[in-house]
């Protein structure tokens, strides 16, 4: 009987660790393709007319198109982006995440940091 129990403790265990987000397993996810192009990363939790803003300035220029590989949205009241956004250590929303082929590379709520951050790789 104990030899049951501990097998169904361990059995818990295994699958509760195993079903947890990671930072590494979200920073894989949110990762670019390489090393020159970034992608931007937007977690809100209400109505945000922050990515028809993010959208915009990607197409603004030529450059940010071939720098940016994409703009995705977050919405954390989905479980699943929220795990994203905790593994991450985001609490304040909306936020911005900025990341390159292998880590995050800004962390903001300002676009005006975002604008900033690219014309600095441009220089």
């Amino acid at each position: 009987m104990k030899l049951i129990k501990l097998i169904i403790i361990c059995a818990f265990i295994l699958t509760t660790g195993c079903s947890s987000t990671s930072k590494q397993s979200v920073l894989e996810y949110l990762s670019s393709d390489s090393s020159n192009r970034y992608k931007i990363h937007l977690f809100y939790d209400n109505q945000t007319q922050l990515d028809d803003k993010l959208l915009e300035y990607m197409n603004s220029k030529k450059e940010l198109l071939e720098r940016i590989q994409g703009i995705q949205l977050y919405d954390v009241e989905v479980k699943k982006n929220k795990k994203m956004a905790d593994a991450i250590g985001i609490d304040e929303f909306p936020a911005i995440i900025v990341t390159d082929n292998k880590e995050i590379t800004l962390k903001t709520q300002n676009l005006n940091d975002i604008k900033n951050y690219f014309n600095k790789l441009s220089q």
